[in-house]
C-alpha cells in the first residue's frame, strides 16, 4: 500500500526558503517528470482549520485513492506558499489574503479552489471595562490582521487613522491586552480563549461587520500544467474530507488530536467556527480579493500587481470532480 507521509518544515527551513525565494525569484518545482514519482507534498500550517488535510492523512483517504501524499506542516503563514514557490511542496493550503500577497511577488502561483470559509473563527476582543466607541489602541498582527481590524473599526465610525496601532503576534495580543497595553484585537483560539480566562470579552465575530476569509488550496502553473489530473484526484480527496467534518466533526477532533497534538474537545470547538467546503471561485470570492489586493496595496504591502481573475482558476474544481 502507498503510504501517506507526513514531515515538519522547521522555521529555519522555511526562513532559508524565503531567501531563496527572494534571491532566485523562481525555481523549479518537483514534478511527476522531475522525480519519477507521483509524490504530492502540501504545506498547510499546525492549526485546526486545516482539518481536512489532517483527516484526509490519518484515515487514509489519499491512499485509497491510490495517491502518494505528503503532508508537510509548517509554521503557517506565508510558509505553505512559500514551500510552493520554492518547489520543495507542489500543493498548500493558504488563507485568501496570505495566497494573494505571496502571488503579488510570485506571479506563477495559482489558486485551484476553496477548503473552507468563516465569517466567525476570528473573534473581537476587548479589554473589561472598554466599549467599542471607547476604543483607542489595538493590537494588530499584520495580513488579515490588518484588514479585519480596519473593517472592525470603519464598522464603528472609527476612522482607523485615530487609532493607536500596535503590531503583534497572535500569542502577544492576550498579555498585552491583560496588562491595558492595548483595548482589544481581533484574532482566533486559542488566543481569544485565554484572552476570556483573563477576565476580556469577546463582542463580535468578523459576520457582525460583514467580513469572513476563505482557505485556498495553490500550487504551481508549471507544476499543474504538468500534473492537472493528479491535482484534480488530489482536491477531490480533500473535498470529500471537508464534507465528512461538516457531518461529524467528532472525526475531524481525532484527526486533529493525532496529527498536531491537541486537546481533541478544543479542537472538536475550533472546526465548529469553520465551514469546510471543496468548492469553486464565485463572484463573492473574486469581489472579495479584489478588496483585498486594493487594501493591501493601499497598505504597501503587496510586492507587485495581481489580478484576481487571472490567478483564481474559476471554474477548475467543477471540471476535476469525478
Amino acid at each position: 500500500m502507498i503510504s501517506t507521509r507526513k514531515r515538519w518544515a522547521t522555521g529555519a527551513t522555511v526562513a532559508a526558503l524565503s531567501v531563496l525565494v527572494v534571491a532566485t525569484g523562481c525555481t523549479r518545482p518537483a514534478t511527476q517528470e522531475a522525480t519519477g514519482t507521483s509524490l504530492v507534498r502540501i504545506a498547510v500550517g499546525v492549526d485546526p482549520s486545516y482539518a481536512p488535510l489532517f483527516l484526509a492523512d490519518h484515515e487514509g483517504m489519499f491512499d485509497a485513492a491510490g495517491l502518494d501524499v505528503e503532508i508537510v506542516q509548517t509554521e503557517g503563514g506565508a510558509a505553505g506558499a512559500q514551500n510552493v514557490v520554492a518547489g520543495t511542496s507542489e500543493m498548500s493550503g493558504n488563507a485568501d489574503s496570505t495566497a494573494l500577497t505571496v502571488m503579488a511577488a510570485n506571479p506563477q502561483l495559482r489558486a485551484l479552489g476553496v477548503f473552507q470559509d468563516s465569517d466567525r473563527y476570528f473573534q473581537v476582543v476587548l479589554r473589561d471595562g472598554v466599549q467599542p466607541k471607547d476604543i483607542k489602541t489595538m493590537g494588530v498582527f499584520p495580513g488579515i490582521g490588518v484588514y479585519f481590524t480596519d473593517l472592525y473599526l470603519r464598522s464603528l465610525g472609527l476612522d482607523p487613522a485615530t487609532i493607536d496601532i500596535v503590531s503583534t503576534s497572535p500569542p502577544e495580543q492576550p498579555a498585552l491586552l491583560a496588562r491595558g497595553d492595548i483595548d482589544g484585537f481581533v484574532s482566533f483560539d486559542p488566543w481569544v480563549a485565554q484572552a476570556e480566562a483573563d477576565g476580556s470579552s469577546v463582542v463580535a465575530t468578523t459576520g457582525d461587520f460583514g467580513a469572513e476569509y476563505s482557505q485556498w488550496i495553490l500550487a504551481r502553473e508549471d507544476w499543474l500544467d504538468a500534473n492537472d489530473e493528479l491535482a484534480g484526484k488530489v482536491f477531490a480527496v480533500i473535498a470529500d474530507a471537508s464534507e465528512i467534518i461538516q457531518e461529524d466533526p467528532d472525526r475531524a477532533a481525532a484527526a486533529i488530536a493525532a496529527e498536531i497534538q491537541m486537546d481533541p474537545a478544543e479542537a472538536r470547538d475550533r472546526v465548529t467556527q469553520i465551514d469546510f467546503t471543496g468548492r469553486d471561485f464565485g463572484e463573492d470570492d473574486l469581489t472579495r480579493s479584489r478588496s483585498l489586493v486594493d487594501f493591501f496595496t493601499q497598505q504597501g504591502s503587496m510586492a507587485g500587481p495581481v489580478d484576481p481573475d487571472e490567478v483564481l482558476l474559476t471554474g477548475w474544481v467543477s471540471d476535476h470532480r469525478e
